[in-house]
C-alpha cells in the first residue's frame, strides 16, 4: 500500500484531511492577484461577471449586462486590463545577477525583476479559463486589452510547468499538502477540500462535504437551476430597463463564497514553513517573468498555438526534467514527503553502526582507490538489488548486500579521498539515504533524431495548450548564472537534452 492511499484511508477513518507535508511546497505572494468569475454558459469568451483584486477586504466586482454585447464586454474588460496593469506595474524593478560559470569565474552582469506577479484562482478550470481569457483579448485591436491578453496569455503558460508559480489553483494548494478521505476527483471542489481540512466544529467532514457541495460552484461555469432561476431574470432586467443592481447582487453573492474560499486556502498553507528549494523555483518565474515583460516592451511577444520538432521536444523534456526535479525538491525539503520514498524501499532510513573509511579497492586501471565502507541498521529489510545507488548529500554509494535489518554501502563519489572523509557520517548517526543525487548537468546538444511525438510529419495536435514562446528556454534559468549549464535541479541527470544556454543577443526572443 503506497503511503498516499494510506493517508486517505486514515482520513477516512477521522473524518477529517491528515497533512501530506509538513513544508510549504508552493511560493506564495505576499500581495496576490486573486479571480474568480462565471461566465455563460458554452461561452467562454462572454465573461457575466468577475472578481479580482490583491486586497481581501476590498475586492472590485465586474458585471456585464449583455455578455453577447461586444461593446459592452469591451467596456467591462477594459477595466479588468487597467486594473491588471497596475497590478503588474508594481513588479517593473529588476536587480543585477551575475552570471558565472561552474568554478566561479565572472562573465557577465544581467538585469532579474527582484520579484513576479502571481495570480491565485479557486480552481484548475478557472485557471484554464484564465487562459482563454488571454487568447480573447490580445487579438483585439485594443492596445490595454491586447496588453492585458499577452499578460494574461504568459500567466495562463506558466501553469503548464510543475514547480512554476506564477498561477496557483487554490484546489492545487490544498491537494499537495493534505489528503482527505474522499476521492482525488472529489477533491477538484474547493468548498468540499475546505471542509474536509477545517470542517466546522461538531460536524464532521462527510457532512460539512455535502453542504459545501450545495452552495454555488466557485466557477467559471454556473450551476443551470441558478442560471434558469437568479441569471436569467437579473439579465433580462438589465437589458429591458437599464437596471443592473439585481446582477451585481446576484453575482456578488455567488461569488464572495469563492472569493473568501481561495483565501482560506492560502491563510492554510501560509502557516506552513516554506520548503527550501522554494525560493529557487520562484527564482526561475522571475526570469521568465523578466523576459517576457521584454518581449512585450520591445513589441515582440507572441505565443505559438502548436509546437513541433525541436520545440516540442525541449518543452517535452522540460516538462520530464521539472516533474522529476519538483519531486526531488520537495522530499529533500520535507521529511512528510520524502517517508513516502521510505514507504516504497526507494529510500531507507536508519543508524550508522560501522565505518571502515580506510577501505580501498583496485580500479581498471590497477590502482588502489579509496572507497570507505558504511554499515547501516535499518530495523527491517532492505530488498533492493546490489549495486543500487543511494545518496545522503553529497555522499554517494552504492548497496553491496543486506541483511533482514542491516545494509552494507560502499562510497562511490563525494567522499574518496582523504581530505573529503569528513563528509562521511559519523557512527551512531541517524542517517536516511535517498535515490537523489547531487546537481548534475547535461551537455548542450539534441539528439542524433527526435522521438517520434514531435516530429512534424505526425497530425498535428489540436492548438491547446497554447503556450508562452519561451518556454523551451527555461531549461536555462540557472544557465545564466552558471554560463554554460542548465538549473541542475531542473535537470538531474547527465541526458541528452535541449539547447540549454540561450543566446544572449538573441534575447528578448521574438516569434518563432
Amino acid at each position: 500500500m503506497s503511503l498516499d492511499v494510506y493517508q486517505r484511508l486514515l482520513a477516512l477513518s477521522r473524518a477529517r484531511a491528515v497533512p501530506a507535508a509538513s513544508r510549504a511546497h508552493r511560493h506564495l505572494s505576499p500581495r496576490p492577484w486573486l479571480l474568480t468569475g462565471y461566465h455563460l454558459a458554452g461561452e467562454p469568451s462572454a465573461p457575466v461577471a468577475i472578481r479580482y483584486g490583491s486586497f481581501r477586504d476590498s475586492p472590485k466586482l465586474l458585471t456585464v449586462a449583455e455578455p453577447r454585447d461586444r461593446a459592452l464586454r469591451f467596456a467591462a474588460l477594459g477595466g479588468l486590463a487597467r486594473d491588471l496593469a497596475t497590478y503588474l506595474s508594481r513588479y517593473t524593478v529588476t536587480e543585477p545577477v551575475v552570471r558565472a560559470t561552474g568554478n566561479g569565474r565572472e562573465l557577465d552582469v544581467d538585469q532579474c525583476c527582484v520579484d513576479a506577479p502571481q495570480l491565485v484562482v479557486p480552481n484548475e478550470a478557472t485557471a484554464h479559463w484564465v487562459g482563454l481569457l488571454g487568447q480573447y483579448l490580445r487579438t483585439l485591436d485594443d492596445p490595454v486589452l491586447a496588453a492585458a491578453g499577452a499578460h494574461l496569455g504568459w500567466i495562463a503558460s506558466r501553469r503548464h510547468l510543475p514547480g512554476s508559480n506564477v498561477l496557483l489553483t487554490a484546489t492545487d494548494l490544498l491537494t499537495a499538502h493534505w489528503r482527505t478521505g474522499q476521492l482525488p476527483t472529489e477533491d477538484g471542489h474547493l468548498g468540499r477540500l475546505l471542509a474536509w481540512i477545517e470542517p466546522p466544529a461538531g460536524v464532521d467532514a462527510w457532512q460539512a462535504a455535502r453542504d459545501a457541495e450545495a452552495m454555488p460552484p466557485a466557477g467559471p461555469a454556473s450551476d443551470p437551476s441558478w442560471d434558469q432561476v437568479v441569471l436569467r431574470p437579473a439579465l433580462e432586467r438589465a437589458k429591458q430597463q437599464g437596471d443592473v443592481r439585481r446582477l451585481k447582487l446576484a453575482a456578488a453573492e455567488v461569488l464572495d463564497g469563492a472569493w473568501r474560499d481561495t483565501w482560506a486556502a492560502i491563510d492554510l498553507v501560509r502557516m506552513l514553513p516554506p520548503g527550501e528549494h522554494v525560493a529557487k523555483r520562484w527564482e526561475s518565474d522571475r526570469w521568465s517573468w523578466t523576459r517576457h515583460r521584454e518581449r512585450v516592451l520591445a513589441g515582440t511577444v507572441s505565443f505559438s498555438a502548436r509546437l513541433s520538432d525541436v520545440p516540442a521536444y525541449r518543452f517535452l523534456h522540460e516538462l520530464e526534467t521539472r516533474t522529476a526535479a519538483l519531486d526531488r525538491q520537495m522530499a529533500l525539503d520535507d521529511p512528510l514527503v520524502m517517508a513516502r520514498y521510505l514507504a516504497t524501499g526507494e529510500a531507507v532510513a536508519g543508524v550508522v553502526i560501522k565505518r571502515d573509511p580506510e577501505h580501498t579497492v583496485v580500479n581498471s586501471g590497477g590502482r588502489s582507490v579509496l572507497r570507505p565502507l558504511l554499515w547501516v541498521r535499518t530495523g527491517s529489510a532492505f530488498d533492493r538489488p546490489a549495486g543500487t545507488e543511494l545518496w545522503w548529500g553529497k555522499v554517494g554509494m552504492a548497496v553491496r548486500g543486506s541483511t533482514d535489518d542491516t545494509v552494507e554501502l560502499m562510497v562511490t563519489s563525494g567522499a574518496v579521498t582523504r581530505p573529503k572523509l569528513g563528509l562521511l557520517p559519523d557512527a551512531d548517526a541517524e542517517v536516511v539515504l535517498a535515490p537523489f543525487g547531487p546537481q548534475q548537468y547535461f551537455p548542450d546538444n539534441l539528439p542524433d533524431e527526435l522521438p517520434w511525438p514531435t516530429r512534424s510529419s505526425r497530425p498535428k495536435p489540436a492548438p491547446e495548450p497554447e503556450l508562452d514562446d519561451d518556454l523551451d528556454t527555461d531549461l536555462a534559468i540557472a544557465a545564466r548564472q552558471s554560463g554554460t549549464a542548465t538549473d541542475p535541479d531542473i535537470a538531474p541527470g547527465r541526458v541528452p537534452g535541449p539547447r540549454a544556454v540561450p543566446d544572449p543577443a538573441r534575447e528578448p526572443r521574438g516569434a518563432q
